[in-house]
């Protein structure tokens, strides 16, 4: 698989989509499905289908840092400090961690880190990565 087609064809297929719950979150669980051919979050064995499933599991304590950490951590995918093209992470979207900074799930592309919500397709820097896993 050429994984810069693969991305590009995936982030098309992904643009085309209406707005769904936990976007960020979900759009990387189906990338890491695609490439590596199993879905984290059906393994982990807890999903999210609807709003309200999102914001109960954004609520609970360390947010989406520690959800989406405790998931990888459970199905083996391992923590790297050097993210690859394909590469799964966290995202800040300001300067400092914290309740009221948010933070998404993200896809490491050619010019930055690849994510969604309910407005549609975002894009941040390189540099805005707090942690990734190697896909």
């Amino acid at each position: 698989m050429d994984i810069e087609i693969a991305l590009a064809d995936f982030l098309r297929r992904e643009a085309s989509l209406r707005p769904y719950p936990g976007a960020c979150g979900r759009m990387a669980d189906k990338w890491v499905a695609l490439v590596r051919g199993f879905s984290p979050i059906a393994r982990y064995g807890r999903d999210f289908e609807t709003d309200d499933d999102v914001q109960a599991w954004l609520t609970e304590p360390g947010g989406i840092a520690v959800a989406v950490n405790r998931i990888m951590r459970s199905v083996g995918l391992e923590k790297t400090a050097d993210p690859q093209f394909g590469d799964v992470g966290l995202v800040i979207h300001g300067d400092r961690i914290n309740e009221k900074i948010p933070i998404s799930v993200a896809i490491r592309g050619r010019h930055g880190w690849h994510s969604r919500n309910s407005s549609g397709l975002m894009l941040f820097p390189a540099d805005t990565y707090w942690k990734a896993w190697a896909i």
